[in-house]
């Protein structure tokens, strides 16, 4: 395999796509070059040679997604950099080179599009800050300044899928009307035969193609903004992390078939109103014009651990939306309520004093 590396043309600094102006650009002598103009200089040989002695491995109660290990040789320093099967972009230790292993966006893995980042690492750590203050029972391990160097930018593998769902829906309605004279009240339910039958089309729905990636987390980040999609070029890449696709379209075609589905369901049983009440008789939805593109879109990771288990922090590198699971604290809990359920009854006790 070949490294493609990033080193500037004027002095020699490692490169790193820039979110904010949208360029390549040398953090050393500032210079600064359009990702479509921009070609390697520095480029090499290094072929990935399987690390026998090391294996990614899973946390306790996590999926076994284990991946081997490679080892490459840098250009710049020839330092070893230790990377998954799937890293196909990635930093070197030694000398922070920004490389990217080229066999593995080319070919049958060479993206369609490309989501670039346009939020900064600063501005994750920002927003995890910001996240993590507005939980009060929090474990106070989480508001430590070490975990939020942890950020990690990262370029994730999503599957787009479009297709058209095709509805057939038949429905038992009623409405019911009352009214009432000096004698009786009166109610009347009239029934009708409710039919629905059309097709919704669907554009570029997105899943993860990542066995390291939950799919709820990652679906938990949309929207992203699919019109700031460009063509796929390796500039992008550097100064972050980038995975190439491990799980196949056709692994993750019922998960995207199945948002379709349950979006037009919902979409033409919206379109009935003005009925007391409503059944399904009868719904079908089949599929057709199916096809998919390959992607990659721009995620800020942050992992940490607390009690044993691991918690997964994930932010989306274009809009900023911010997601995660928290633990909750007792001993937290307990300093935060125990003053408030103190100073409630003290305040009871006082009124009830007064008026009793």
């Amino acid at each position: 395999m070949a490294l493609h590396e990033y080193e500037c043309p004027a002095c020699g600094g490692a490169m790193e796509f820039n979110p904010k102006t949208q360029k390549i650009k040398c953090p050393f002598c500032d210079s600064e070059f359009d990702v479509k103009d921009y070609v390697a200089n520095h480029n090499s040989d290094s072929a990935g040679e399987a690390a026998d002695d090391y294996m990614t491995n899973p946390a306790a109660g996590e999926e076994d997604n284990s991946q081997p290990m490679y080892i490459y040789r840098c250009g710049s320093c020839s330092g070893e950099i230790l990377a998954t099967e799937s890293l196909g972009s990635m930093k070197c230790p030694f000398c922070s080179n920004n490389v990217v292993v080229k066999e593995k966006f080319t070919g049958r893995f060479t993206p369609d599009y490309i989501i670039p980042f346009t939020k900064t690492r600063e501005d994750a750590i920002e927003a995890y800050k910001g996240y993590v203050k507005s939980k009060k029972l929090l474990p106070k391990v989480f508001f430590d300044q070490n975990h939020i160097d942890e950020i990690k930018g990262i370029y994730v593998p999503f599957w787009l899928f479009n297709a058209t769902q095709n509805y057939r829906g038949s429905f038992d309605a009623t409405k019911v009307r009352t009214w009432s004279d000096s004698n009786y009240n009166y109610t009347e339910t009239s029934y009708f035969d409710v039919v629905r039958v059309g097709s919704e089309r669907f554009e570029r729905v997105p899943v993860d193609g990542s066995k390291e990636m939950p799919d709820d987390l990652m679906e938990s980040l949309e929207p992203f903004d699919q019109s700031k999609m460009v063509p796929f070029n390796m500039g992008y890449l550097a100064g972050f992390l980038a995975n190439k696709y491990n799980v196949e379209a056709s692994e993750n075609r019922d998960r995207a078939i199945n948002r379709m589905h349950s979006s037009t369901v919902s979409d033409f049983r919206n379109t009935i109103t003005g009925y007391s009440s409503l059944r399904a008789r009868e719904e079908q939805c089949t599929t057709s014009d199916e096809s998919n593109k390959y992607a990659l879109y721009p995620v800020y990771i942050l992992n940490t651990s607390w009690n044993g288990n691991n918690y997964l922090f994930a932010m989306n590198g274009q809009s900023g939306k911010f997601v995660g699971n928290l633990p909750f604290s007792l001993s937290r809990a307990l300093a935060y309520y125990f003053p408030i359920a103190g100073a409630i009854a003290a305040i009871a006790f006082v009124l009830f004093s007064l008026f009793a």
